[in-house]
């Protein structure tokens, strides 16, 4: 009954704070996608298990760690407040009040920023949001996708945000994604992330059934590798080359096959968060530059032997005040005429 619960509670659309201004980038437009790592307000939420995130809990969750965790966020999304993308896809966030906390944080409060949100059934809480500028991106639409497991032990994992919106003089559906995790290991856990794609594939095929000249973005933590078979099999993203006839591909293919990554595990890079789309969108998207890892400088943490990971929030039940365990990806499409 708790999840059934949840699934009814919504909040479609909601705004955050108006700006004075808000940069403009003409035909240009910037989508961000970004797993923020357990972003927790402090509040104890009965309906989800979050005590950990609290300020008795074990992590020692506090106010101020809650602000600067906000703040961090807000200057990785703005480039320490010199870019405003169109859109962004969350990933790991509580609820609606830290959408409007991160819009108000001291990076954002000057842009036009809104955001779509919907409750859904992980157990801890954790759910997937899209947050727009205003200014530049119209919502048509909008519907979470359950992702219901063939699992005695964990039937539901997060939701598929599917977001029909207008960038300029184009129209998308965007799909944020967080796959189930490989917690017990990649074979075993690899049947849930393909039970995902194939209702992510199921709801793509619907909406190009009715219309065959529609932009698809698929963007999130898919919890798996370009190469995988939930992304190229299942869903059917090939590898990016536009002579190749394919229903879908992946911008961040190539970044696999350079052992690049966004997430840094057993002192190997791996690209779980990806941008796929279908061929309409190629036309929006020109190159293979158009995607890139975002790398910046203060996103990293170097060890003592030189290595570069993701500077994150905790390692473990460790506090160390950082951004996220995830790099986010950057996506340049090309949206007026």
């Amino acid at each position: 009954m708790k999840k059934l619960f949840l699934f009814l509670i919504i909040t479609p659309l909601v705004a955050c704070t108006q700006s004075k201004h808000t940069k403009t980038k003409g035909s240009q437009a910037i989508v961000l996608s970004y797993n923020v790592e357990n972003l927790f307000d402090t509040i104890n939420d009965p309906q989800k298990n979050d005590e950990d995130f609290l300020p008795s809990g074990k992590l020692n969750w506090t106010s101020k760690r809650y602000q600067d965790k906000l703040n961090k966020i807000g200057q990785t999304i703005s480039n320490n407040g010199t870019e405003f993308p169109d859109v962004i896809g969350l990933i790991e966030i509580e609820n609606g009040n830290v959408l409007s906390d991160l819009c108000q944080n001291m990076y954002l409060s000057k842009s036009d920023y809104a955001y779509v949100w919907y409750e859904g059934p992980d157990e801890r809480g954790i759910d997937v949001a899209l947050l727009y500028n205003s200014k530049t991106t119209q919502i048509l639409s909008s519907n979470a996708i359950p992702v219901i497991l063939k699992s005695e032990t964990d039937p539901n994992t997060r939701d598929i945000l599917h977001v029909y919106a207008k960038i300029n003089d184009v129209k998308i559906h965007f799909y944020v994604n967080h796959w189930p995790s490989r917690r017990g290991g990649q074979l075993e856990s690899e049947p849930f992330r393909m039970q995902a794609a194939e209702i992510l594939k199921q709801h793509i095929q619907e909406i190009l059934s009715k219309d065959s000249n529609a932009n698809i973005l698929c963007m999130g933590d898919f919890n798996d590798f370009p190469s995988n078979s939930s992304i190229k099999d299942v869903l059917g993203a090939s590898d990016f080359n536009p002579e190749m006839k394919s229903n879908l591909y992946n911008l961040m293919a190539d970044d696999e096959l350079a052992k690049d990554g966004t997430h840094f595990y057993q002192n190997e890079w791996s690209m779980l968060d990806q941008f796929i789309v279908n061929r309409n969108l190629l036309a929006y998207a020109m190159t293979k530059e158009s995607a890139q890892i975002v790398k910046y400088d203060f996103l990293y943490y170097t060890n003592k032997n030189g290595v570069k990971s993701p500077s994150r929030t905790y390692v473990g039940d460790s506090y160390k005040g950082g951004y996220s365990d995830h790099l986010p990806i950057r996506l340049t499409l090309q949206t007026a005429k």
